[in-house]
């Protein structure tokens, strides 16, 4: 869809505020009881940045943004606080010079003389309070703080200050942190994109309420570790001698970097290994589960087909980026600073990255992990990540997915609620009479959404195996499981989302290498749009979604159009004060077919876009969204909206909208997609997004959908050579 398909008009957005009917009198006066706390606070623990910052929390109303563009403007910016984080949406912490916190608080003293007359934006704050240890701890470190004498606790600042200011403060934490008997731990500091410090602090548990009553730390959690899934048994079977088949040269296959700990293929497939390349401080690894997460990407869910037919079908090669060891599980921070060590390496060679690692627990809604952070940092340069759901136990408590589905704890594990990574949970492959997952189900073990804040994960599902119990023993079900080559040659039946990432980034690589421009977004949002839905059609839509995302991933069905469907793409940007209208050709051929009650014609949009992120900004951590809405052509000639109910699949601050929609009588010609960015108050710059439209016939006639529109928008439409045309007499 060219710029010459897109009407652009501009938005004047208004904001109207309301007055709140309230004693201001005595708001105020609980408002300048919690001023003088932050004072008492301040005044009483002293740091080296005490005469150039006031740190301290602003809440307001339940139903207000903290970061909404009309209360941003007349509570935080025209009082020169500065947001440095979000809590909840309606609960800022900021900063303030003792200077303006002075006259802040003189506008507080004017409001209450004035009985809200004057001042009055001090009627949407809520409370004014000092920061304390409940703001700073998570849950799981307060419970572990009873339990534990020594913890191992990651520390990270508040966001948005400037240098000189972290180095006063890192140097005064690790003094107190002495004062407590605790000590920095290994990588005990780094720093995230957004230049935020982060430490890593051991010390004993009762030192941890002294040491975190500071200002300027933002949160204070357990240490996260991530590792592999652990090694399972099997039957082995020698690959060692079968051959490689390849169409064409082995060295023309798209590329996927396998950030793992290392790969060891046996000589007859380890040219299918494209490079490799090690992290600094690794010297020795097993290769134990990056071979077989490589092994998946190489030769896909068949690799046991293939063996029992005697040749190996590479589908795409591998780089070996190694960044552990296999040993022991790996600190959060030494994993973000190898990833970006690796990318900045790779990303030459290709941008696919897949990296089957997870934290052993289920996400919090407190805010987005510093890993999936940094990985959302990358995607937005051009890089596609795949990353697994993880893999829970409850399969040996339930008995069905649905309860599963219930226990909190079932959800999904970090890094995997980044938002611009590929999220990947498990179906099965096959039957099995003894589990509870039947085929092409979601599998017994993967890990569900919703992800981080409610976003919509995971993205899609892919096999990656199948389990059952028996007599209160597990077994793989070796129809359904993930066959994968382990790091001494041998074919071996093995479980997990691990295994499903890798299917889903050896299709984006593929993609990759045949969409325009070798568009990264485009591959993405080609693989989400034609996802399949999963024929296990469950009643409640909510945990269907949380299940299965947009869907089973396929890349034959992602890269073509077909006589009988065609697919639109547009990649383009725009701001916030100029929506735009796209249009799209809707064929007579199929409007000629309108019954009343009889499904003509299934068109299915999704609009990917790739918004700022901001970690500190809590629940309101997605800076932008793209709202796609539907406009078509009634049977009367009247342009109608024409979107699902209830918001489905265009969920308000959303980075994807996923929706379709069935019509029976209606008129062809010019049918829209209209767009509009909704930002916060700091995003001044264009947002990418690609949006893909895609027309499919219904009906049971032999219907030239893509040849109705080549010749009916005569050529207002390029066809993109890049991407296949095929029909169904094609195999």
């Amino acid at each position: 869809m060219p710029d010459s398909e897109v009407e652009e008009l501009d938005h004047k957005p208004r904001f109207i505020p309301t007055q709140l009917n309230i004693d201001h009198v005595n708001h105020g006066g609980t408002l300048f009881q919690g001023i003088q706390e932050i004072e008492a606070k301040h005044n009483a623990k002293k740091t080296p940045i005490s005469e150039e910052l006031v740190i301290f929390k602003v809440t307001l109303e339940e139903d207000e943004q903290a970061d909404a563009r009309g209360d941003y403007k007349k509570i935080f910016e025209n009082n020169n606080l500065k947001i440095n984080a979000i809590k909840k949406s309606n609960e800022a912490i900021v900063s303030s010079t003792p200077a303006d916190f002075k006259e802040f608080t003189d506008k507080l003293n004017s409001y209450i003389d004035e009985k809200g007359r004057s001042q009055d934006f001090f009627q949407y704050i809520k409370s004014i309070s000092k920061l304390d240890v409940a703001d700073v701890q998570t849950k799981r470190l307060i419970e572990k703080k009873v339990h534990d004498q020594m913890l191992d606790m990651q520390v990270t600042l508040l966001p948005k200050l400037e240098k000189d200011v972290y180095e006063k403060m890192i140097s005064y934490l690790l003094t107190e942190v002495k004062k407590v008997n605790g000590e920095l731990g290994e990588d005990g500091l780094y720093y995230l994109s957004d230049n935020t410090p982060v430490l890593r602090i051991l010390l004993p548990s009762s030192g941890v309420d002294i040491f975190t009553d500071q200002e300027i730390i933002l949160k204070a959690e357990p240490s996260p570790f991530f590792d592999v899934s652990e090694k399972r048994n099997g039957h082995p079977i020698d690959i060692s001698t079968l051959p490689l088949e390849v169409e064409s040269d082995l060295g023309e296959l798209p590329i996927v970097c396998i950030l793992d700990n290392g790969i060891r293929f046996p000589e007859n497939i380890e040219n299918c290994i494209a490079d490799r390349w090690v992290a600094d401080g690794i010297t020795d690894f097993t290769a134990e589960h990056g071979t077989k997460v490589a092994s998946r990407a190489v030769f896909g869910d068949n690799l046991d087909e293939q063996v029992k037919s005697m040749k190996l079908n590479p589908r795409v090669r591998v780089i070996d980026a190694v960044i552990h060891d296999g040993i022991s599980p790996l600190y959060e921070g030494t994993l973000v600073k190898r990833i970006q060590e690796a990318v900045k390496n790779i990303k030459v060679a290709t941008t696919t990255f897949c990296l089957s690692f997870n934290d052993e627990n289920p996400i919090e809604d407190y805010t987005v992990g510093n890993l999936a952070y940094e990985i959302d940092c990358l995607s937005r340069e051009g890089i596609n990540f795949a990353l697994p759901t993880g893999n829970h136990k409850l399969w040996k408590v339930y008995d069905n997915l649905e309860h599963i589905a219930d226990d909190s704890s079932s959800r999904l594990a970090a890094p995997a609620e980044s938002f611009f990574g590929v999220t990947v949970g498990s179906i099965t492959r096959d039957e099995h009479k003894r589990s509870m997952s039947r085929k092409r189900e979601l599998s017994p073990f993967s890990r569900i959404g919703f992800g981080f804040s409610g976003s919509n994960k995971p993205d899609l599902v892919y096999p990656g195996g199948n389990i059952y119990r028996d007599e209160e023993k597990a077994f793989i079900a070796a129809n359904s499981a993930a066959y994968v080559i382990n790091n001494e040659g041998f074919l071996i039946q093995d479980f997990g989302t691990s295994y499903s990432a890798p299917l889903a980034a050896a299709d984006i690589a593929l993609l990759t290498q045949v969409v325009p421009n070798q568009d990264p977004l485009i591959a993405r949002g080609l693989l989400m749009h034609h996802a399949q839905e999963s024929e296990h059609l469950i009643e409640n839509p909510e945990i269907f979604e949380r299940m299965y995302g947009c869907g089973i991933g396929n890349y034959e069905n992602a890269k073509d159009s077909y006589k009988d469907r065609a697919t639109f793409i547009r990649k383009g940007s725009m701001s916030r004060l100029v929506k735009q209208r796209v249009r799209f050709w809707m064929p007579s051929t199929l409007s000629e077919h309108s019954k009343k009650g009889a499904p003509v014609s299934k068109v299915t949009v999704t609009c990917l876009s790739l918004s700022p992120v901001d970690k500190g900004m809590g629940s309101e951590y997605l800076r932008g969204y793209i709202d796609a809405s539907f406009h078509m052509i009634n049977s009367s000639g009247t342009a109608k909206t024409q979107n699902p109910k209830g918001k489905k699949g265009r969920k308000p601050w959303s980075h994807v909208h996923h929706f379709s929609q069935v019509f029976t009588v209606f008129n062809p010609g010019d049918w829209q997609i209209w767009l509009q960015l909704y930002t916060k108050p700091e995003i001044v710059e264009d947002i990418d997004y690609v949006l893909i439209v895609t027309i499919e016939n219904l009906t049971q006639n032999d219907v030239d959908v893509h040849g109705a529109i080549e010749n009916e928008a005569e050529s207002r439409f390029q066809t993109l050579t890049e991407v296949q045309v095929g029909y169904e007499d094609i195999g």
